[in-house]
């Protein structure tokens, strides 16, 4: 499907009314979380397709809905919903770009899309296109869903990979934007961490609790290919943010939203527990308008 343009995203990034903005970032998320599916496939789901659900979400608080004082959360939370994607769409449209003018995904695209400027500041999703780019030719190789469960699951990494390389990028750019949505800090931080919300397909999880098990997995934390994560990249990063790479069950709650390694373990957990969820490119119309 044809994607967001820079001009489309910088048109969105320059929108003034908050609300109106953030119907048309979750819209161009998702455009862009099909338009990568496009090329890497729909067995994983990209960030970008996380990236849809979270502006949603984040749609609430700039609505000032389900807030106990918005002592200028809800304009916080509308800053970082324009601040991050008019830092991170433009990056995987150049990669998309290079895509289209190719007649393909190819080393070649990337490696000319990876040239530009705009990702010398951005070694993370440099790292994480990469990371998509090798799916795909492994994809290529192996099929959409591999009859190798080794390969099966080189793609699965590969995918998780990618997406926790672009939260770890984009929950950096967050951190200042959080602080000023609970300006108080401390107490009064762990206080609205009590009402920090994801929503999923599944329903509205609470931050401060672990990470649930996703009903599409009918029971198990992980898909089974990520149940004992392999790639020596990926465990360094689960265990950077305190996450178990063997798949023991332990602690993924967020209790002080503020702070960025809770975030992150928090994040790498949800996005590997919800990774072959496809119910994510399906973005809930509430979000839309």
């Amino acid at each position: 499907m044809p994607h967001p343009t820079q001009q489309m995203v910088g048109d969105i990034v320059a929108m003034t009314d908050p609300v109106v903005r953030n119907v048309a970032i979750t819209t161009c998320y998702r455009d862009l979380a099909l338009a990568v599916a496009d090329v890497v496939g729909r067995r994983d789901v990209n960030w970008l397709a996380f990236g849809a659900w979270a502006s949603g979400t984040a749609g609430r608080a700039i609505r000032g809905e389900g807030l106990p004082i918005d002592w200028g959360t809800s304009r916080a939370v509308a800053e970082g919903n324009r601040t991050i994607i008019a830092d991170v769409a433009p990056r995987f449209v150049r990669w998309l770009d290079e895509v289209a003018r190719a007649g393909g995904p190819s080393r070649t695209a990337l490696e000319v899309a990876l040239g530009d400027a705009i990702f010398e500041t951005t070694p993370e999703l440099a790292d994480a296109l990469v990371a998509y780019q090798t799916a795909v030719e492994l994809r290529e190789l192996t099929g959409d869903a591999p009859a190798d469960e080794e390969a099966d699951q080189a793609l699965a990494e590969l995918m998780l990979l990618g997406n926790v390389k672009v939260a770890a990028h984009e929950q950096h750019i967050a951190d200042d934007l959080i602080d000023d949505a609970m300006p108080l800090g401390g107490l009064f931080g762990r206080i609205t961490t009590r009402f920090v919300e994801v929503i999923t397909p599944d329903g509205p999880l609470d931050v401060c609790r672990d990470v649930p098990l996703p009903s599409y997995l009918g029971g198990l934390k992980y898909p089974s290919v990520l149940a004992h994560l392999t790639r020596d990249d990926l465990c360094e990063l689960a265990e950077r943010f305190d996450h178990a790479p063997d798949g023991e069950v332990i602690e993924s709650r967020a209790t002080t939203w503020e702070c960025y390694d809770e975030r992150m373990g928090y994040i790498f957990c949800f996005f590997r527990a919800f990774a072959r969820d496809a119910r994510y490119f399906d973005v809930p119309a509430e979000f839309l308008r």
